[in-house]
């Protein structure tokens, strides 16, 4: 098997795939190895531009680009039923999708935790007990959630304390997926990231890269590409076949998990 194969004849979605980070990367990954990908994203005008841009580098590959707002659960029964129609079951999920804002318990607002919530964590948890049957259909699949080394630290003070609270439920959901999927050859694992350099937040607040960098052992960051390939190695049937319920951390060491 040549690794621009791996994939072929799997359809994966990736969401918040249309940003500069992570899920752009993933999405090229699994593109690289033969997958059809389903780029989605919350911005609609960002996912058209992006999914042309990447049918351009990808010529002749299946690639399908629909708006998705994973805080609406309309929203994903349509664009579910919409890949089914189109390409069929989904066997590769990466739930990257996130929403974060920095203030600390006692001063955040209500909606925007309901909105946290929904999003980082309601959404993918729907994901994946909409794309589960399908997947169990299909004899098996790999469902990735992109999780935070904030979960450890609980995001310390003010800056992402109901962002890590939600990637601490995703990680929890990783391992009760991974149990109720492994008997239908469905696999479940997380990759945990810590700051990635390239990723529209750190681009915008390079100070906090700078800050971080001294308590990397690898003394560099991480970029999303390293994540993209966490990802896929997690995504392969050959080279992860009996890993589920695991989580892969991808930090340069900043945290080192016993």
């Amino acid at each position: 098997m040549s690794a621009d194969t791996e994939f072929a004849g799997k359809v994966a979605l990736v969401t918040a795939a249309a940003g500069i980070g992570v899920g752009q990367a993933v999405a090229r990954r699994l593109l690289e190895g033969g997958a059809a990908v389903v780029v989605t994203d919350s911005h609609a005008r960002r996912t058209d531009e992006v999914t042309a841009q990447i049918r351009a580098d990808f010529p002749g590959a299946r690639v399908l680009g629909l708006p998705l707002d994973v805080g609406n659960l309309a929203q994903i029964d349509e664009v579910v039923t919409e890949v089914d129609r189109q390409w069929g079951p989904i066997h590769i999920l990466v739930n990257n999708a996130a929403v974060n804002w920095a203030a600390p318990i006692w001063d955040y607002p209500l909606d925007r935790w309901q909105r946290t919530l929904d999003v980082n964590l309601t959404g993918a948890w729907y994901l994946c007990r909409q794309i589960m049957p399908g997947m169990r259909d299909a004899g098996g699949g790999s469902i990735i959630n992109i999780t935070s080394g904030a979960v450890e630290s609980g995001g310390g003070f003010g800056i992402e304390p109901v962002y890590a609270i939600t990637k601490g439920g995703m990680e929890t959901m990783t391992r009760a997926v991974a149990h109720d999927g492994g008997p239908y050859g469905i696999r479940s694992n997380s990759v945990s990231v810590g700051i990635v350099a390239d990723s529209k937040f750190i681009l915008d607040h390079p100070d906090q890269a700078e800050r971080s960098l001294p308590s990397i052992p690898l003394t560099k960051h991480v970029v999303a590409r390293d994540v993209a390939e966490a990802v896929a190695f997690l995504a392969s049937d050959v080279r992860a076949g009996s890993i589920t319920g695991d989580i892969v951390t991808v930090n340069g060491g900043a945290l080192m998990r016993s």
